[in-house]
């Protein structure tokens, strides 16, 4: 650090008592020389290096695919209970609400941007409701049923109720 503060000060003294570069016979320069004395005022202090804030971890994922023995490959939490569509819902419009939403608890978005467990052929999306946002799957709110005793159970297959038709959530639903 003293090194490079000892040539700030020098270097345009060196350069002044060259001269000026310039025609043959021009005359020497008479200018007296200064003379440079350093002194540091102070004891130079460390700086912390910056460091970059770690990107927070990715959500988990938040839908599956599982494997059910009477309907194949079907759409399922983190907890392994199935999930279901509404028929009314089509193109993502939200009808199951109050006492509907006791026996078809949605499927809740923890981040912004949903994720699957395992590649979909689909899109995974979300749908604003009154306390949150709802997961949907090309389109289609997610539902879970009170009626599934746990994972790989599909109670809710058919079930009419709320003013129409439920049925299992698969790869294959479309928009």
């Amino acid at each position: 650090m003293t090194r490079k503060v000892l040539l700030t000060f020098i270097a345009p003294v060196l350069l002044a008592a060259c001269g000026t570069p310039g025609a043959a016979g021009s005359a020497p320069s008479t200018s007296p020389t200064a003379t440079v004395s350093v002194t540091p005022s102070a004891t130079p202090t460390p700086t912390a290096i910056p460091t970059a804030t770690p990107a927070p971890p990715p959500a988990a994922p938040s839908v599956f695919v599982a494997s059910n023995m009477a309907l194949g490959a079907v759409l399922v939490n983190a907890q392994g209970r199935t999930l279901y569509y509404f028929v009314p819902e089509r193109g993502g419009r939200v009808v199951c609400t109050g006492q509907c939403t006791n026996a078809w608890p949605p499927l809740f978005s923890t981040s912004v941007v949903p994720t699957a467990g395992t590649a979909l052929p689909g899109q995974l999306g979300v749908v604003a409701r009154a306390s949150s946002e709802q997961i949907t799957y090309n389109h289609w709110p997610l539902y879970t049923f009170a009626g599934d005793g746990g994972p790989d159970q599909t109670n809710g297959q058919g079930v009419f109720g709320f003013g129409g038709k439920w049925f299992v959530a698969t790869p294959r639903l479309q928009p």
